[in-house]
């Protein structure tokens, strides 16, 4: 039986991390044990990019413990915002009144296209860069926030094709066509040609 390898998520996110699971379970990605962050965990997110904040997590974390961590930085732009929130999303969030706010400001707005990005980054043990991608998935801002799925700004991201939310589809459906899932699955085809699977 082989040993599964240990890689750490820079991140005490439980809802990213069971999604992750989730999305490289179904990509059978079987041999490579996912952990997350000791409790306590933290770094200044203070990068001006997705990528540099994912890549702050990661060689934290890779450095923290000697291993091989990942982290992704993830968030929605909105047109009409000049792309913000971008990647002050979670602050911006406060438990869904940013999200609210956003539905406000784009009111009066006729472009209501955004999309949400996700950028992966893995670091080995000396904290240095040895896999990364960004990914992006497009749509428009609701009206108002629909359907009880998911978690953040998934209530108001609507679906074009489907003319949902991601909260209105089922978490299946959403690790098929989200962001994350599109870099998850550029991670997955990682994992399988550098052993690490």
């Amino acid at each position: 039986m082989t040993k599964k390898t240990t890689i750490y998520f820079a991140s005490s996110n439980k809802n990213k991390l069971n999604e992750i699971k989730s999305i490289l379970r179904r990509l059978q990605v079987s041999s490579c044990k996912l952990q997350g962050a000791p409790e306590g965990f933290s770094v200044n997110e203070n990068g001006k990019t997705f990528v540099e904040n994912a890549y702050k997590k990661a060689s934290a974390l890779s450095k923290k413990l000697s291993c091989t961590s990942f982290a992704d930085d993830s968030g929605i732009e909105i047109k009409a915002l000049d792309g913000k929130p971008g990647i002050k999303s979670s602050r911006f969030f406060r438990n869904g009144k940013g999200m609210y706010e956003i539905v406000k400001k784009l009111r009066t707005k006729k472009n209501r296209k955004c999309c949400f990005t996700c950028a992966l980054v893995v670091t080995n043990e000396k904290g240095q860069i040895i896999f990364k991608t960004k990914k992006s998935w497009h749509g428009k801002i609701a009206d108002k926030p629909k359907g009880k799925h998911g978690f953040g700004y998934d209530p108001i991201f609507i679906i074009p094709k489907l003319n949902k939310t991601s909260a209105e589809i089922s978490p299946k459906l959403k690790n098929k066509l989200s962001h994350r899932a599109m870099a998850i699955r550029e991670f997955a085809k990682w994992l399988k040609t550098s052993g690490k699977r």
